[in-house]
């Protein structure tokens, strides 16, 4: 498990370029001040700190500077989002931060740069549209769905049973090509488009495939994403 430290000010930064973070083995937690994220850190040990100079609480060189002192603590990356000016900059310097980044920051960037230091390995494949009926088994009863999207790693179903989160589901369904991929998941996540709906939408984690089943999906999702991005290169695509 890796833990990710994000002053507050960065969160909407963080929500628009994150997609990655939304997995089992990143623990993302947020601080209001400096004082704070040096706080979580005494007690928790995160892998990496995202800070800001605009954070209120101790300044951001003595932050760094006693984190970097530390034997236990020092073993962190640390990443300063700053203002691109000269007086910001000047200050990042005397930071000793592993990277730096000045705002406006593209999220590519930031989501690239927070993946590396955390040394977390990306994503093999993303979300395409799926938008098939799907065979499903809960508790030995049929269940009714129909796919929304579907990646490596999982699917996104709209039924109108009652699930919840940790509930295990087989899943039945077939490929545009007629390959049948049989797997079993847990529900991950559960949302409705308004609740006056319903239906509900379900995010299911695969963990065991039929033989055969795993390798096909990712061949159909591979070539599905350079199908998109052969037809449109500025599309936009989930992470799964």
């Amino acid at each position: 498990m890796k833990t990710l430290l994000i002053s507050q000010d960065l969160k909407p930064l963080m929500a628009t370029a994150m997609n990655f973070l939304h997995r089992s083995d990143i623990a993302v937690h947020t601080a209001a001040t400096n004082d704070e994220l040096l706080k979580f850190h005494i007690e928790k040990s995160a892998n990496l700190i995202v800070a800001s100079p605009a954070l209120p609480g101790l300044a951001c060189e003595t932050l760094f500077h006693i984190i970097r002192r530390g034997e236990t603590m020092k073993k962190v990356s640390l990443l300063l989002v700053c203002e691109n000016d000269p007086a910001h900059k000047q200050q990042a310097e005397r930071c000793n931060a592993n990277a730096v980044l000045t705002r406006p920051v593209d999220p590519s960037i930031f989501s690239s740069k927070v993946q590396q230091l955390l040394d977390v390995p990306p994503r093999r494949s993303y979300r395409v549209v799926l938008n098939i009926a799907v065979e499903g088994v809960h508790n030995s009863r049929p269940v009714m769905c129909t796919s929304e999207n579907v990646s490596a790693h999982g699917m996104l179903i709209r039924t109108r049973e009652n699930l919840a989160a940790g509930d295990r589901v087989e899943c039945s369904f077939y490929l545009p090509d007629g390959f049948r991929v049989g797997a079993i998941g847990d529900i991950a996540r559960a949302c409705k488009a308004d609740q006056a709906s319903e239906t509900t939408h379900y995010g299911i984690r695969f963990r065991r495939f039929a033989s055969g089943a795993e390798s096909a999906l990712a061949e159909f999702v591979d070539h599905e994403i350079l199908r998109q991005y052969l037809t449109d290169p500025h599309a936009s695509t989930l992470v799964a």
